[in-house]
């Protein structure tokens, strides 16, 4: 109760205005995508942080398909998920900062990095309940990327679904297994995945790092590991010097909090870091 008392009056104190995502000026976002729901008090300083940094949106796997198959797609499981999930939006629209939901990932089954559970054309029936889950609280300071790296006929008619259902909402395409050249009918916004830093982009693109080989160059070639200062500068500093409207840091498996790669992609965006040595120190 307490952490939920003190997350409320920080969020209170807190109140920023939301800063709209456009072509030309780059946002940095943040998210533990597949382990947003393990801690509040984590959650409280990350948002926390992020406000103080600069960093504008939060990031995470709505089913978070690779942390929590084993507990997944039942009625109770989805009921857990409508409250975290309720709560971290009321968290991020309190600081002024994007929630970026993806509802379901199109690898789900595959036994990709610990996935166990099933594919989704098997619990396409509850992942719908995901849908009014988002639908039901609102638009306000959310985007919404239906399915990631969209790849199976279940994951595109789960998209079309979206399309129909989230009127009004941002909505996200990742289709071509993560790496679209542009956004599909009905998608105002498309995200790619690049394989590493030094991948051209195209300028229009949100750009995400949910990409294994992009993940451990971040973390010192962990899948679990706290961002190289160096190395997040880097990607940061060349989303913002092609202008792409936002670039994501996915810290896929990491359960502790990361401020130093909060600082970090907050200053990168604001154009305050050129070359970084390898400790993280500007030069």
């Amino acid at each position: 109760m307490w952490t939920s008392i003190i997350a409320w009056l920080t969020g209170l104190f807190n109140r920023t205005k939301l800063e709209p995502v456009m072509a030309g000026g780059t946002q940095t976002w943040y998210g533990r995508v597949n382990r947003w729901m393990l801690s509040r008090d984590t959650l409280v300083k990350e948002l926390n942080a992020m406000a103080k940094a600069g960093v504008k949106g939060y990031m995470i796997e709505m089913s978070g398909w690779g942390r929590y198959s084993n507990q997944q797609w039942t009625d109770k499981w989805v009921k857990e998920v409508e409250k975290e999930y309720n709560w971290l939006l009321g968290q991020c629209r309190a600081r002024g900062l994007w929630l970026f939901t993806s509802i379901v990932n199109d690898n789900m089954g595959q036994g990709k990095y610990g996935d166990s559970g099933p594919r989704l054309e098997k619990v396409y029936s509850m992942a719908q309940k995901l849908i009014d889950v988002v639908r039901k609280a609102g638009k306000k300071n959310v985007f919404v990327q239906p399915v990631a790296e969209t790849q199976t006929a279940a994951g595109r008619k789960f998209e079309q679904e979206c399309v129909s259902r989230l009127g009004g909402f941002q909505l996200v395409y990742n289709g071509s297994g993560g790496h679209p050249k542009g956004a599909a009918g009905g998608f105002q916004w498309f995200a790619v995945h690049p394989g590493k830093i030094a991948q051209d982009n195209e300028r229009n693109a949100l750009v995400v790092s949910d990409h294994g080989l992009i993940i451990r160059e971040l973390a010192n070639g962990k899948l679990d590991g706290p961002g190289n200062p160096a190395k997040v500068a880097e990607f940061a500093n060349r989303c913002r010097k092609r202008g792409n409207p936002v670039c994501g840091y996915y810290a896929f498996k990491l359960e502790k909090f990361d401020g130093k790669t909060i600082e970090t992609l907050g200053k990168a965006a604001r154009g305050e870091l050129g070359d970084i040595d390898e400790e993280g120190d500007a030069e």
